[in-house]
Order: C-alpha cells, then structure tokens, then sequence
C-alpha cells in the first residue's frame, strides 16, 4: 500500500510541473497506436505492413525532439475551442489565414497541430515520390505521433489539463497512468479495414480534431464522478472509476487514431507514386 501512495504522490508532483505540450497519449499508447495502424492498410500497401516494428519504435520520436527543439512543443496539441470561428462551426482552416486574423504569435500558443500533421504528410509524400525509404519511415512515424495526439481530447481544448475547471493532472492521469493499466484491453479495441484514399487531408485532419473536441467533457465529468466516489485521484478506485466511465470513447479514440493514421499514410503513398516496396531504398 505504501509503495502505491508514493507511486500516485510522484504523479501528481509530476503533473503540476507539465504544460499542455509535455503531454501525448504517454510513450506506450503511442506505441500501440503506431502498431496497429498498419493493419489497416489497403491490399495495395500490404507489403509496407513490414514497417511495422520501425513505426512502433520511434513512435514518440516526435516528443523526444521537444527536449531539444522548442518548435516542436506546439505541434503536438491546438486549443481549437480559444477560436471563435472555431465555437462558431466555421473554423479557419487555413494557417496563414488564422494567422492574419489572429497574429502568429497567438497561432503558435495555441498550437499548430493540424499544420504540423500536414506538412508531415506533405513530406512524407515528397519522400514517397523520391523513393528514400528512411525519410519516409520517419516521416510516417512522426505522422503517427501527430495524428494519435489529436485523438486525445484533451490535446485539442484550452482546458488541457483541467487548469480551469479545478481538475489539474487530469490529462496524465487519464492518458498516460489510467490507459498504461489497460493496455490489454485497448488491443482488442482495434476493428480492422482497409483505410480509405483522402482526397482532403487538411479538412480531414480537422474533422478529426472537432470530434475529438467534441468529448471532452466526458473525461473531464468521469474525473469528477470517480474522484468523488473514491474521495481521491491518487487511489486504484479512482482509475477503476475513470476506466469504467472512459472506456468506451478511449477505444474509438484509439481505433480511430489508428485507422486515420493508415488513411494519411496511404494517401501519401497514392500521391508519392505508388511506389512499391521493393523501390523503396
């Protein structure tokens, strides 16, 4: 019992140290999302699914280089919601557009996700059409990370960690402790199918984020139930609670994440040429 207060203390001393671009789905859910996507992809692509354990590895390359890069802390979330045209339903999707409206300052405090997520997928393309086999591993790894980022919800709200609603340290708590307890069961959250062609990536990517967004608030009110229920957020029947009251969206988010990560990839390789895999060197 002991060992399991001083575990759940060192969280919560963790989680008020981090900002919203510290977070991510934590290195193991990137991990199995970053799997599982190429079981999606279409026949054609069959033979990429060998990329596998390299898309897995570096899963969390992307966080790695907020360490040492300080550009790529906003590329990991968009608080889509600080938007009016956003709360609106009629968003600016284009960057140097939301940039002028808003100044580019406040773009990159909010957070340049979806740009991030399509210049990787530009890039990526490009290196399909060149045939260079390890600019698009790691691009396809980094277009991994980017879109199972913006399956978590609370990478796409201004309330990312709880700040504003009392709740701080919900976003480790949910994404990185509650779903490295259950693993096991998010594996068999996977519905496997051929990824379609998207002839929008970037409207793609942003339906994506607004559903994403769109449920927010049933972490954040699973956070209040359990933490009431079990009178603290650092005890096994708070994560028993929030798995209970989360379960079901965290399995779409992830099967989601997954699938959308084999569309973007596919449509890379469709746009790059088709080459085949064998011409990749």
């Amino acid at each position: 019992m002991k060992s399991k207060s001083v575990f759940f203390g060192l969280v919560i001393i963790l989680l008020f140290t981090f900002t919203q671009s510290a977070f991510s789905w934590g290195k193991k859910g990137h991990k199995l999302i970053n799997k599982m996507s190429v079981y999606y992809f279409p026949p054609a692509m069959k033979p990429f699914m060998k990329w596998q354990s390299y898309l897995e590895k570096h899963a969390s390359d992307a966080d790695l280089r907020k360490k040492i890069d300080p550009s790529e802390r906003p590329k990991h979330y968009i608080d889509i919601d600080y938007y009016k045209s956003f709360l609106e339903g009629k968003m600016i999707e284009n960057e140097n557009s939301l940039i002028s409206k808003y100044g580019k300052d406040v773009v990159i405090k909010e957070g340049i996700l979806p740009w991030a997520t399509l210049n990787t997928f530009k890039n990526l393309t490009k290196a399909f059409k060149n045939k260079n086999k390890e600019k698009a591993l790691f691009y396809a790894a980094d277009l991994g990370h980017y879109v199972a980022d913006a399956h978590q919800p609370m990478h796409t709200v201004m309330n990312y960690n709880g700040q504003l609603t009392g709740q701080k340290g919900i976003h480790a708590r949910y994404e990185i402790t509650m779903v490295n307890e259950h693993l096991k069961d998010l594996k068999k959250a996977f519905k496997f199918r051929s990824a379609p062609y998207i002839k929008n990536p970037l409207k793609f990517i942003f339906n994506y984020i607004s559903n994403s967004n769109s449920v927010c608030d049933v972490l954040f009110d699973a956070d209040k139930l359990a933490e009431k229920e079990a009178g603290s957020t650092e005890n096994q029947d708070y994560y028993r609670i929030l798995w209970f009251r989360t379960k079901y969206i965290t399995k779409i988010q992830f099967n989601h994440a997954a699938e959308d990560i084999a569309s973007l990839i596919y449509t890379a390789w469709v746009q790059g040429g088709k080459p085949s895999f064998d011409q990749m060197k």
